[in-house]
C-alpha cells in the first residue's frame, strides 16, 4: 500500500507533463539543412557586342615613292663604229694621229728632196718652205702608204715620160691613191668608214655591241600600297587607310575599330 501510493502520484504527474512536451516540440521551427552557394564568374562576365558588318562605299590603292639621283653604271648596247669611235677618242692625240703624222713627215721630206733635186739653188730657197708645208699636209691626209705610192709612182712616171713633168705629176697621183688603198687594205683604220646616206644603196649590216655608260639617273622607290577605304557605319561615312583589298564590307566593332574584312559578298 505504501509504495502504490507513492508510485501513483509520480505517474500522475509524467502524464500531465507529456501533453506539454508534445505541444512544446509542435512549437518549434523545423531543422533545416546547412546549404552554402557560390557565384559562378563566368555568368558574372559582360560579353561584348558582336561586330557590326559596314558597307565598303569605295576603295582605291595608293603608292608612295621617294626618288633620289644617283651616280650608277648600266649596260647599253651602241652600234660597233660608236663604240670605235670612243675607244679611239679615248687614246691620246699623239697614238690616235700617229699614222697620219708620219704620212706628214714623209710627204714634207719627199717634196723638199725632190725640190732640192730638181730645181736649182734660187727656186729652191724660194720655194722650200711652201712645197715642204704642202707636201706635208698632203702626206697627213694620204698616210705613209699614200707618199710611198706617189714616190714610186713618180719614179716610174719620171723614167717612162722621159722627165715630162704632166707624167710625173699623173703618176704620182696614181701612185699615191693605190698606196693609200693599199695601205688601208692592209693596216684598216681604227675607225671604219660612215656607211653612206643613198637610199638606193645597199644596206650594212648593222653590228651592236655591249658597252657600259656611266652617269646620274633618277631611282625611284615604291612602298607597299594603302588602300583609301570609305565605308558607312551607324550612318555615318568613314574613311580609312588599310594596307589590305577590303572587299565589299568591312568587320567594325562597337566602338568603331575596324576588325577586318567581312569576306562576304552584299547583296
Amino acid at each position: 500500500m505504501h509504495i502504490g501510493a507513492a508510485i501513483y502520484p509520480g505517474l500522475i504527474g509524467i502524464a500531465l507533463l507529456l501533453p506539454g512536451l508534445s505541444a512544446l516540440g509542435q512549437g518549434l521551427p523545423p531543422a533545416t539543412a546547412a546549404t552554402t552557394t557560390t557565384a559562378d564568374p563566368v555568368a558574372e562576365l559582360e560579353l561584348p557586342p558582336p561586330p557590326v558588318v559596314a558597307p565598303v562605299l569605295y576603295a582605291y590603292a595608293t603608292l608612295a615613292s621617294t626618288s633620289s639621283v644617283e651616280s650608277t653604271c648600266w649596260q647599253v648596247l651602241i652600234p660597233e663604229r660608236e663604240y670605235l669611235v670612243r675607244q679611239n677618242n679615248a687614246k691620246p692625240w699623239l697614238l690616235r694621229n700617229a699614222v697620219p703624222l708620219i704620212g706628214a713627215a714623209m710627204g714634207g721630206i719627199t717634196g723638199g728632196f725632190l725640190l732640192k733635186r730638181h730645181a736649182t739653188a734660187a727656186v729652191y730657197k724660194r720655194w722650200a718652205v711652201p712645197v715642204i708645208l704642202g707636201s706635208a699636209g698632203g702626206g697627213f691626209v694620204l698616210g705613209p702608204g699614200g707618199v710611198t705610192g706617189a714616190v714610186i709612182g713618180g719614179a716610174i712616171g719620171d723614167k717612162l715620160g722621159k722627165q715630162k713633168i704632166a707624167i710625173t705629176v699623173a703618176s704620182m697621183a696614181g701612185g699615191a691613191l693605190a698606196g693609200k688603198a693599199l695601205w688601208e687594205m692592209v693596216f684598216p683604220p681604227a675607225v671604219p668608214p660612215e656607211p653612206s646616206d643613198d637610199p638606193e644603196g645597199d644596206i650594212p649590216v648593222e653590228v651592236f655591241l655591249r658597252d657600259k655608260t656611266c652617269g646620274t639617273r633618277l631611282q625611284t622607290a615604291h612602298s607597299q600600297s594603302v588602300y583609301r577605304v570609305g565605308y558607312r557605319f551607324n550612318d555615318e561615312e568613314r574613311v580609312a587607310e588599310l594596307p589590305y583589298d577590303p572587299g565589299e564590307a568591312l568587320l567594325v566593332s562597337a566602338g568603331g575599330d575596324i576588325t577586318g574584312p567581312a569576306r562576304k559578298r552584299l547583296d
